[in-house]
């Protein structure tokens, strides 16, 4: 996390602001993004659901994938959203939760280097008595929804990391002047390792709500389609077709 994220208490925010009129340009280098599980669906019905692996392959996340460039977010044009749903962690912006008192609980922090957070303009987060507003009612709630996501998600990563149902995979990209690139060290769920999991296995799944996510993520891949349209949109480097090859696998899907 960075930035400068300061704990929101009355006597320090009591003047600070929010703007919400300048739009998503904060999210237009982000190209993936981690996610929740609450948020599958939503996300699913925007862009591929990808897995990232990270302190060299010690942690696995979940993401959303927004573009096919690094720092190229195919989801901002003229900083407006071109989807239906905002991942919750850019949604979020510029707030986040820290450690506060003895460190048990978490409370809500601010970015006070954010462009969104002003002194004369936008919402206020308390009002003259020094009361929460309901602007930061809602804030409280979206971040408690989205730690209770999280944990949520840890669960489901952890199923994940044991299963070893995860294959790496890399776009091959193919431009209308001929060129080629790829985009690589990303993972996603290989179909038939799913199917030959054995049957006690698919149950837990099922009865813990794994077996939907893993479908869901399975389902969002083709959104890559949309991703191409998105960057052939904008008129620069038109892609021509797209391979999602499964790296040390049986199995290439051609997705345009």
């Amino acid at each position: 996390m960075t930035g400068n994220h300061v704990a929101v208490t009355a006597e320090q925010h009591k003047n600070t602001k929010i703007r919400r009129d300048v739009g998503f340009g904060y999210a237009e280098k982000v190209h993936v993004v981690p996610i929740v599980m609450n948020e599958f669906a939503d996300v699913a019905a925007n862009c591929p659901i990808i897995f990232v692996k990270e302190e060299n392959g010690e942690r696995l996340r979940v993401a959303a994938m927004m573009g096919l460039d690094v720092e190229k977010n195919l989801m901002v044009k003229d900083n407006e959203w071109q989807g239906t749903h905002v991942p919750m962690n850019l949604g979020r912006v510029p707030f986040s939760f820290v450690p506060i008192g003895d460190g048990k609980a978490l409370g809500t922090a601010v970015d006070m280097d954010s462009d969104l957070v002003s002194e004369t303009e936008g919402e206020p987060l308390f009002d003259e008595a020094g009361e929460p507003t309901e602007y930061l009612k809602n804030v409280n709630q979206f971040l408690g929804n989205l730690f209770n996501g999280e944990i949520a998600t840890k669960r489901f990563t952890d199923a994940l990391s044991q299963s070893d149902l995860l294959r790496e995979f890399k776009l091959l990209m193919t431009g209308e002047d001929g060129t080629r690139r790829e985009l690589v060290g990303l993972y996603t769920v290989e179909p038939k390792l799913l199917q030959e999991l054995p049957h006690d296995t698919i149950l837990e799944y099922h009865k813990d709500g794994i077996l939907a996510g893993l479908h869901i993520a399975i389902q969002s891949m083709s959104q890559v389609k949309r991703l191409v349209r998105l960057h052939n949109a904008m008129g620069e480097n038109r892609i021509s077709a797209v391979n999602l090859e499964i790296v040390n696998g049986d199995q290439t899907v051609v997705t345009s």
